[in-house]
């Protein structure tokens, strides 16, 4: 129901197609266009009143015409009739559950076996509800932390892999040139490169621009869940995109400091606290510019 409600508001122009992407699935807009398409190609027969009575007494002549006419009309509406039939099956059949995080939020739901899945700012997460139970599999997008009942094989899919369980704690992130998994629980494989990592408990696996790295964690969870981010030697930019993400905010700095390692941490919680954080470790002062603009600076 909430899927039909947004996709009447996209349909009238009310939200963007981008907005519509966060509540339904792109399978889905596809399908939706197609009937918008095959709809807007038929053609509805003009009526006039004055030509009425001649084509009464011409209906003899005129009958096979008609006859032709009215067979070509019900062929496009039954072409379109089996395109919305189609679409429908499909709809009820494969329809996706969709989950996702704008700058600033965070949320927390359970998936049909009951495994919990928490979901970070600026995150996405799209699965099949139809047979969970024999098909465990779902496409994130952003950064979650999975508490998963053990069951059958349970699969993350990523622009970089699949990460696949069969019951644990994990943890993934999926952002710009970035992968990392962390397992708290269990054993987790990771497929990268047509290759298989095992990564077990107490350890992760990590890819940042294309370069592949293998280590251990002392964390029983992710420090986001407890609203806290906190970093190991990464450069400085993706410290400053998961600051902006957490407070729907801009932060102007000197590119200069992008590649600059940074070992910290910062709050959710509390602005001020977090700007302090991340700067007074590289000698840098802030200036809150505006509710959404920040200026990094020596």
């Amino acid at each position: 129901m909430e899927q039909n409600y947004f996709l009447a508001k996209w349909l009238n122009n009310e939200i963007t197609e981008a907005e519509l992407k966060k509540h339904v699935s792109e399978d889905e807009i596809r399908a939706y266009k197609k009937i918008i398409t095959a709809s807007s190609q038929l053609e509805t027969p003009d009526y006039n009143a004055e030509d009425a009575l001649e084509k009464i007494k011409l209906k003899h002549v005129k009958g096979k015409v008609r006859k032709l006419q009215f067979i070509n009309n019900f062929f496009k509406v039954a072409a379109v009739l089996a395109i919305m039939v189609a679409s429908s099956y499909y709809f009820i059949s494969n329809k996706s559950t969709v989950y996702a995080t704008n700058f600033g939020e965070k949320t927390n739901f359970d998936l049909p076996d009951n495994s919990n899945v928490r979901l970070n700012a600026d995150s996405k997460v799209t699965f099949k509800p139809k047979n969970w139970k024999n098909n465990r599999e779902l496409n994130l997008k952003g950064e979650a932390y999975f508490s998963v009942f053990k069951g059958s094989k349970f699969t993350v899919n990523t622009t970089f892999g699949a990460v696949t369980v069969l019951g644990t704690k994990f943890n993934v992130i999926v952002r710009d040139h970035y992968f990392e998994v962390n397992c708290y629980e269990g054993v987790v494989s990771v497929t990268f490169q047509n290759k298989i990592v095992k990564v077990p408990a107490g350890s992760m696996f990590k890819v940042l621009n294309s370069t592949s790295e293998f280590g251990q964690i002392t964390e029983t969870n992710p420090s986001w869940i407890e609203n806290n981010s906190a970093f190991k030697s990464m450069p400085y930019k993706y410290v400053i995109q998961e600051l902006e993400r957490q407070y729907n905010i801009t932060i102007l700095y000197d590119a200069q400091f992008e590649t600059t390692l940074f070992t910290g941490n910062f709050t959710h919680t509390k602005l001020d606290t977090a700007l302090q954080a991340i700067s007074v470790p590289l000698n840098l002062k802030y200036t809150i510019i505006s509710d959404k603009k920040v200026r990094l600076h020596q």
